[in-house]
């Protein structure tokens, strides 16, 4: 297929997501024929966005109303509330092929669903009495990106590393880790993205909370800002430091430690790596260092793309990477992290969220650089 730059006319991006949804559908198709079933409604937001290839649920709204799918492989539906169908057909769905099934919000999804399911042999990814689940078998279509969904993705990395890179720029010291928070949440909806989390960590905080969120703690120092971005049912993370003057000595140690745990992370992402030597690494890397016992405290890295973050090991084991899949990396060491969001391929890796206008460190691991974003040293009030 075709995949249409970012700057593409409306027309040929149209195109290109109705031939992506196309594909879709076919793969569904395949699906079906597996179960021996008729056809499949998709519920969860994550099928509902990867089957649509961007079908985004707005305002206040119950799960029980969330819009879903039907489709037998040939057709497709959407089945929404009537509170909702013209919005997502005039913004979302418009010249894409989908029919509708609607219910009545005073009237509830539930007699839909029985309608459409009585007499029928259906599946469905949510658990309904006597129809199959297509779960697992729909699980590894949705790790990987298509490449429609790609271009998108590269497109959401590079407004969420720019919110955060220009947030970190202009934060002053004092600066609370709320107030940050709301820049950084402004910035990223200003560039149509939807802050899905937002940590924003003051000096040493991130010691003792390696998922700290953000509070009323001023900035004396140092400070790392994250976010994760949602737009199109894709998601993407990137986090960023700055420090006012020069940064204390166990801060520089752990982010140096941080920095090259990256590099290290990335030099193991390729199709049919697993996350255990990633983990392994991180105990080599740390040993003999204060910071030693810190792969105890926090994963090295999650899953990404269709979701903010899904385990890499599934009922404790791990799960081989696949060419097209997203995977966020958070090595945490100390008070100190480096985190960005990167696209599996068929050679190695490609970053999603690599530093712009931004310092950053070429680090050699096995044979191979990296490009790591750096600490940003900017002066203080008192300095010129």
């Amino acid at each position: 297929m075709s995949v249409p730059s970012p700057g593409a006319p409306g027309a040929e991006r149209l195109a290109a997501r109705r031939a992506d949804i196309e594909a879709k559908q076919d793969l569904v198709a395949g699906v079906l024929a597996e179960m021996e079933c008729e056809a499949v409604i998709l519920l969860m937001p994550a099928h509902v966005s990867w089957f649509t290839a961007g079908l985004s649920a707005r305002g206040l709204i119950a799960d029980s109303e969330r819009p879903g799918i039907f489709t037998n492989g040939r057709q497709r539906w959407l089945l929404c509330s009537n509170v909702d169908t013209q919005r997502l057909f005039d913004e979302e769905l418009d010249q894409l092929g989908f029919q509708l099934k609607e219910w009545t919000w005073s009237g509830g999804r539930s007699e839909l669903l029985y309608n459409i399911t009585v007499g029928h042999t259906i599946a469905a990814d949510r658990p309904f009495p006597s129809v199959p689940m297509a779960n697992d078998r729909l699980r590894p279509l949705l790790r990987v990106l298509s490449a429609y969904e790609q271009e998108q993705y590269r497109e959401l990395g590079h407004a969420v590393a720019h919110a955060v890179e220009a947030t970190a720029r202009t934060v002053q010291l004092g600066d609370t880790e709320e107030e940050i928070a709301g820049q950084l949440g402004h910035r990223l909806l200003h560039r149509g993205t939807e802050p899905a989390a937002l940590s924003v960590i003051a000096d040493a905080r991130g010691e003792k909370f390696r998922r700290a969120g953000f509070t009323s703690a001023p900035v004396a120092r140092t400070c790392t800002i994250q976010a994760t971005g949602q737009r199109d049912g894709l998601f993407a993370t990137a986090a960023r430091t700055v420090s006012f003057g020069p940064p204390p000595d166990e801060f520089r140690s752990a982010f140096g430690l941080a920095v090259k745990l990256a590099a290290v992370y990335r030099s193991y992402t390729a199709p049919g790596a697993t996350v255990a030597p990633v983990a392994d690494a991180t105990g080599i890397v740390l040993a003999d260092t204060p910071f030693e016992f810190d792969v105890r405290l926090s994963q090295p890295g999650y899953g990404a793309g269709r979701f903010a973050a899904e385990e890499l090991r599934r009922a404790g084991h791990d799960e081989p990477l696949s060419a097209g899949q997203a995977v966020v990396w958070q090595p945490r060491v100390g008070p100190a992290a480096s985190v960005d969001t990167v696209l599996v391929t068929a050679t190695g890796h490609e970053p999603v969220t690599p530093p712009t206008d931004w310092p950053f460190k070429r680090v050699t691991v096995r044979g191979a650089a990296h490009d790591i974003p750096d600490m940003l040293v900017r002066p203080t009030s008192g300095e010129a």
